[in-house]
């Protein structure tokens, strides 16, 4: 039924269990008679002040003349409901028999309602009515698609918005006719997006009672307002830290940016609070925060890397209850970082140290760059990647996403389906909505800095500068100051990208330990493989034709020998807050302790002399390797390192004429690898934005190399077995030289990519299992 959530088969089957109740059409309860003679009465049931998609327990009003034998029917006004897997749904909640009088019921709408209901002894009827009114609520929440899509717009696809773009359309020279057409195709298929249902099931977690409660969630970001009208109560005081070189208050996160705090908007996705009248509500409303402003114009304070990940003079001791660090950041460049052991280290701290030693997990934004990061140019619509549906950079470009850490969260709309900027990779572990741009599809509504004169709703927002007043009323209504449902501009409904993806999963996280505090993090982890929602089930390979053969790009979804489905776009799929919840509560397994190999392979990336085996240009055999791993771990996450020189990457060439070029070696490279198992991982898929040489943080430029102690995180193994023959093969995938319709940045000047002159050279390969 669309428009309520539906309880998963594992969720019915926990509730049912608790309430001992059967399903059928009619409910019977109770095991004595009553007397025939009597009349029968029952009265109305009054239910006040419940709290939205948060359950309330009632009876109803039979007396006892009727004794505990009796059926009842329930009516949604003049529609008779009858029990799915023991649920009664209405319009606008639901109800579950506790025992022979008692029930339970859970709003959805919010709204004051009535359901009638008949109950009948020895064929004598009297009928009643439960009356629920006076509903707790937040204003914006029924708005709030990620936590339960009805199908509703949030403030997106205003009425005026095709009026909006016509105009637009036609000041860039395209005639009214054509215009109008555009814009009304945009809007049906826009319209087609609205997918009741397409949501984190959170209602469900709800349900349960579980709403974060206990859990402490640390938002590391641009800054958070700490006073916030819906922050505030959530906030812990004299906790949050402001790791600018240049703060006075060294515990004041709060941003003086006018345009917009990305950490604030960030916090109230994890934890905004709940039925207090203000706003929406976070994933967990319960959850308390703490915030670290670490992103900042300025330089940070020298100890900043370590605070941030809760080492000792953070404030943050080992015994408190942290459930998450929330990371909706990171750097997009066209270069694959190195890999730094100490930089992991530093990751692995909350994970291994705090919570007592059960661990708080790192959630992590994969990032923006599907298509393109503006300083690459056009090379991923010049070169086919965008056409064909490949990423244009991988987020294992990122060293901090390189190792299981740091979870990778991907970013979907409202259909279920891959949002157009989120970044793939084979180390993204989950996916969680945030949307697109609350113009023509809806974005994520959360909490925004206060008042109309700063923040992304304000006189001041970059979109009111770009666009003007009047047509950014008309694109963005709820953000431009006088909307009705935002008069002090104190919220918005345009934050997306996969920052607001990561804060999505941080919530369930917290609702996942607050379920079960006894969990560790790789608990929570195994959780989120186990119980997420395969998404966007249509989801086809991309393949790419060469010279003499054709390379599988892009894999879609691929079940492992554990039996995990695994996308590129997705990993696990999109995090079901219900079904992570009920599967908290009744956990059982037992991962035993972590196990990591040593790094095993050959040459260069474990310390020996450079080997040298030729990638030959645009062929489909490429350079095939293996490592033997003797292990016999169940696996939780894979690395692989590489070292792979090509003498074209360098930071400047020159052709003869004098213009800047660039070498395809980068963007023709792709690997992939077969697990012992014969699972396979595309790692890389070619035309990607490997345009400059590879970097270090440590030794700066690295000339020559595509790729040097450049490591890649699997996820697509968790739960197979890790020992056996692991096989890596690279290869070039063409040979064509590439014209650029439009430039880079001043950072990469190159008017045209030529064709890598010399074959890459594979250096050196290493393999690393994580696993118990």
């Amino acid at each position: 039924m669309n428009n309520v959530f539906k309880l998963s088969s594992l969720s019915a089957v926990v509730l049912l269990a608790i309430t001992g109740c059967g399903g059928g059409s009619d409910h019977v309860t109770g095991s004595e008679g009553s007397s025939e003679n009597t009349a029968l009465s029952v009265a109305d049931v009054e239910i006040k002040a419940a709290k939205h998609w948060l359950p309330v327990e009632a009876s109803l009003g039979v007396d006892q003349q009727a004794g505990d034998t009796f059926s009842v029917i329930f009516k949604d006004g003049d529609q008779l409901v009858k029990p799915e897997g023991g649920v009664y749904y209405f319009s606008h909640g639901t109800l579950n028999m506790i025992d022979n009088k008692s029930f339970r019921y859970i709003s959805l709408t919010g709204e004051d309602a009535e359901i009638t209901y008949t109950v009948t002894v020895n064929n004598q009827s009297a009928s009643a009515a439960i009356l629920i009114s006076d509903v707790i609520s937040d204003p914006l929440a029924n708005q709030q698609w990620h936590l339960r899509n009805t199908g509703q717009k949030a403030y997106a696809l205003n009425e005026a918005l095709g009026s909006a773009y016509i105009q637009l359309l036609m000041e860039n020279g395209f005639s009214e006719e054509d215009a109008t057409v555009m814009t009304e195709t945009w809007y049906q298929e826009s319209i087609a997006k609205l997918i009741p249902d397409e949501d984190m099931n959170v209602v469900e977690a709800f349900a349960y009672g579980v709403t974060g409660q206990g859990m402490t969630a640390v938002v590391v970001d641009t800054g958070l307002e700490i006073n916030h009208e819906d922050l505030i109560t959530n906030i812990l005081p004299n906790r949050s830290l402001n790791l600018d070189g240049d703060a006075i208050n060294k515990m004041d996160p709060t941003s003086i940016s006018e345009l917009g705090d990305h950490g604030t908007s960030v916090a109230g996705l994890i934890a905004a609070e709940g039925w207090n009248g203000l706003g929406g509500r976070g994933v967990a409303p319960d959850t308390k925060l703490i915030g670290m402003k670490y992103l900042s114009n300025n330089t940070n304070s020298p100890q900043a890397d370590f605070l941030v990940h809760g080492f000792p003079g953070s404030g943050i001791a080992s015994s408190d209850n942290i459930a998450v660090f929330n990371r909706s950041y990171g750097i997009t460049y066209p270069t694959f970082f190195s890999y730094s052991e100490i930089d992991e280290s530093i990751a692995s701290y909350p994970s291994l140290n705090l919570r007592e030693g059960k661990g708080a997990l790192n959630i992590k934004a994969s990032g923006n760059g599907f298509n393109d990061d503006g300083a690459e140019g056009s090379i991923c619509l010049d070169n086919g990647a965008n056409a064909l549906g490949l990423t244009c950079y991988s987020s294992s470009f990122e060293l901090s996403q390189a190792h299981p850490y740091y979870l990778s969260v991907a970013a979907v709309n409202t259909d279920g389906k891959h949002a157009s900027y989120s970044t793939a990779g084979a180390n993204i572990f989950v996916s969680a909505p945030a949307g697109e741009y609350g113009r023509w599809a809806p974005a994520m509504i959360t909490t925004d800095q206060m008042s109309c004169l700063k923040g992304y709703a304000s006189f001041n927002s970059r979109a009111a500068q770009y666009y003007g007043e009047d047509l950014t009323a008309q694109m963005y209504p709820f953000n431009y100051p006088a909307h009705d449902d935002n008069l002090s501009c104190n919220y918005t409904s345009t934050f997306n990208g996969t920052s607001s993806a990561a804060p999505n999963v941080s919530g369930v996280v917290s609702l996942i330990l607050a379920a079960n505090p006894e969990l560790t993090w790789r608990d929570v982890r195994h959780i989120l493989v186990s119980t997420s929602s395969h998404v966007d089930l249509e989801d086809k390979p991309v393949l790419l034709k060469m010279s003499n053969g054709t390379f599988i790009a892009h894999d879609a979804w691929v079940t492992n020998d554990a039996g995990y489905p695994f996308n590129n776009k997705y990993g696990f799929g999109r995090v079901n807050a219900g079904a992570a919840v009920a599967m908290a509560q009744f956990y059982t397994k037992d991962l035993g302790e972590q196990v990591i190999s040593e790094w095993q392979g050959e040459g260069s990336s474990i310390g020996d002399k450079p080997i040298a085996k030729l990638i030959k240009d645009n062929h489909i055999d490429g350079v095939s390797v293996s490592v033997e791993i003797q292990e016999d771990l169940t696996l939780e996450a894979v690395q692989f390192k590489f070292d792979v020189a090509n003498s074209d990457m360098l930071s400047e060439l020159i052709d003869s004429e004098g213009k800047r070029f660039n070498t395809t070696a980068g963007m023709d490279l792709a690997i992939e690898v077969i697990s012992p198992k014969g699972t396979r991982s595309v790692l890389l898929s070619s035309k990607q934005a490997l345009l400059v040489p590879a970097y270090s943080f440590s030794e700066g430029v690295q000339e020559g190399y595509i790729i040097k102690d450049g490591v890649f995180l699997s996820n697509a193994f968790y739960g197979e077995s890790s020992k056996g023959t692991w096989t890596l093969r690279l290869l070039d995938t063409s040979s064509q030289d590439i014209s650029l319709s439009e430039p880079g940045t001043d950072l990469i000047k190159a008017e045209y990519y030529m064709n890598n002159r010399e074959d890459s050279i594979l250096e050196g390969f290493a393999v690393r299992v994580f696993g118990h």
